[in-house]
């Protein structure tokens, strides 16, 4: 069967390569074969039947890279109830939305909702059990937080996991209490592994359990619900930082089936550290659609949860200075352990003194083994408040931060109220630009919405949901934004000699745009339309809605 050959011409074609721009791209099969000029490109498909893509003014991209994307806990939210601020801004409102579909119900059902954040709600508090006890009393209630590092239960579903007034807190974790020291329906971190001890998959200190237990056909339709929402914004690789046995089981069932569109990087939790490096897995395994990236640690907790490791107080928490998942020793016994294996590492780390052990971990892993840290570009997770002095380390050491440019979006205004001015530089792009360090672009969805255009609308303005500019210092150009989306988050994840630019040999993932980012006003960037999405040279997605800008 001869391989399908496609001519893309007649629009923007903005490479993120070498030659920034091109008159049109040849490809064959699965894969670039030329770029440059209109001719240059009919002639290297000569003598083979080829489809003319014709771009009527349109803009082609190299398919969007998201390197920090939780593809099944995207599809699982979408499945639950939406309660996210602006549409949420109370506990009354909470109440409201979710108690609309508690008569909907069957015996065994459980009330679920996604996206609240404390610090948007009318009462700057979290809700506790007594609130969801408003919703029912006979059926479980669970709302998970935006940040997805923690949960609220009401009093049924808190009977329903065995949490009372003797369990203790869990390591890299804790249970929220009242004021007599009985559970109040709040579950922080490593807590959140109470919901799969009767049937799931347990992580316990090793991150917040996000792998809610299920049947598999249920598991597969996460899956989908995810992609589909990945190749309508223009996403064509994604990498999952934090995938258990579930996953993986989930991934490959999807891959075989023919389900499975976009590209996944995994980045196994280090849970399974030793059971991986016992079978002599590292970095690499795997093939152009699935493969085993690296390892996923967690330092610490979230800021906008106020359970980040930070050197100061927070405003709004009890826990003060948040906590770490691990005892210091341990967590850099596993980290050397694994850059001995050869695994490139993730670490969530969001308050400073996280991001110190990971820099300490790193040096250490340094001395312990001929392997560069360079090498292997060892990432740091969020990096979401790095003391200035910790900059300098960063570029010595190699070390790639992976921030999220719509976390200062929606909730940049939230963190400068608890931590101080200081929190202008959330997510510090600026002093990455300064010391030459990668910038990279990624959402962290479905914490923030797979949306690489709004993303890169927030690096370049930084601008917050309530219309203020933060970290002004912080912006980026419109040029490092589309960079960090394709490029070099194809650099991050080690995939650069395949994806991330439109070259010769490389795979044929883009995204059509309905504009040229350069050439709209920079508020209507985020306004423009994904057209159509390309994997391999196949169409995944086309917009079938005329396009325009608001």
């Amino acid at each position: 069967m001869q391989e399908q050959s496609l001519l893309f011409y007649n629009g923007s074609i903005l490479t993120m390569g070498e030659k920034e721009h091109v008159e049109a791209v040849a490809v064959r099969g699965n894969k670039i074969v030329r770029t440059g000029t209109l001719q240059d490109c009919r002639l290297s498909l000569q003598g083979s039947y080829f489809q003319e893509i014709d771009l009527n003014g349109r803009c082609l991209l190299p398919g969007f890279i998201d390197p920090h994307l939780h593809l099944m806990m995207l599809g699982m939210c979408h499945t639950w109830i939406d309660v996210s601020y602006p549409k949420v801004k109370s506990i009354d409102d909470l109440v409201k939305e979710l108690s609309i579909h508690k008569d909907n119900l069957r015996d065994g059902a459980i009330i679920r909702g996604y996206g609240f954040d404390q610090r948007t709600l009318k009462e700057k508090r979290y809700p506790t059990a007594d609130d969801l006890d408003r919703i029912s009393t006979e059926y479980p209630v669970q709302i998970m937080h935006a940040s997805g590092h923690s949960n609220v239960v009401n009093h049924y579903l808190l009977d329903q996991l065995g949490i009372d007034e003797s369990t203790k807190d869990p390591e890299g974790g804790a249970i929220g209490r009242d004021e007599n020291g009985k559970p109040n329906g709040q579950l922080f971190d490593s807590a959140n592994d109470f919901f799969a001890k009767k049937s799931g998959v347990l992580i316990g200190n090793h991150g917040p359990n996000i792998h809610m237990p299920d049947i598999p056909e249920n598991l597969q339709t996460l899956i989908t619900v995810g992609q589909e929402q990945c190749v309508s914004a223009g996403l064509t690789t994604i990498n999952d930082p934090q995938v258990t046995k579930q996953e993986m089981e989930s991934f490959h069932v999807a891959k075989k089936d023919g389900n499975l569109k976009i590209r996944v990087v995994m980045s196994f939790i280090s849970t399974y550290l030793d059971e991986l490096i016992r079978l002599g897995f590292h970095s690499g395994f795997g093939d152009e659609q699935l493969s085993i990236g690296s390892i996923k640690f967690y330092a610490d907790g979230s800021l906008n949860s106020g359970t980040a490791y930070l050197s100061t107080n927070y405003a709004d928490s009890a826990r003060k200075k948040g906590y770490l998942y691990h005892k210091v020793e341990v967590f850099k016994e596993m980290f050397v352990k694994a850059h001995q294996q050869g695994f490139q590492t993730l670490t969530h780390a969001q308050g400073d003194s996280a991001i110190q052990l990971v820099i300490d971990s790193v040096k250490e892993a340094q001395a312990s083994s001929c392997t560069d840290v360079k090498e292997l570009r060892h990432r740091i997770e969020h990096c979401g408040l790095p003391d200035p002095a910790q900059i300098d380390d960063i570029k010595e050491l190699g070390i790639w931060p992976i921030p999220q440019p719509q976390h200062v979006y929606q909730f940049g205004e939230g963190v400068i109220s608890q931590v101080g001015d200081f929190g202008k530089n959330y997510s510090p792009y600026g002093w990455f630009k300064e010391k030459n360090i990668p910038v990279v672009l990624s959402s962290d969805a479905p914490v923030a919405p797979p949306n690489p255009l709004l993303a890169i609308y927030a690096a370049v303005t930084r601008s917050t949901l309530q219309g203020n500019i933060i970290g002004e210092e912080h912006k980026i150009t419109l040029t490092e934004a589309l960079r960090g989306y394709t490029i070099e988050a194809a650099r991050s994840i080690r995939k650069e000699n395949l994806i991330g630019s439109i070259e010769d040999g490389k795979l044929a993932d883009f995204a059509i745009l309905s504009h040229n980012p350069y050439e709209v006003p920079t508020e209507q960037i985020k306004n423009i339309d994904v057209c159509e999405t390309w994997i391999a040279g196949e169409k995944v997605f086309e917009n079938k809605k005329e396009a325009s800008l608001i």
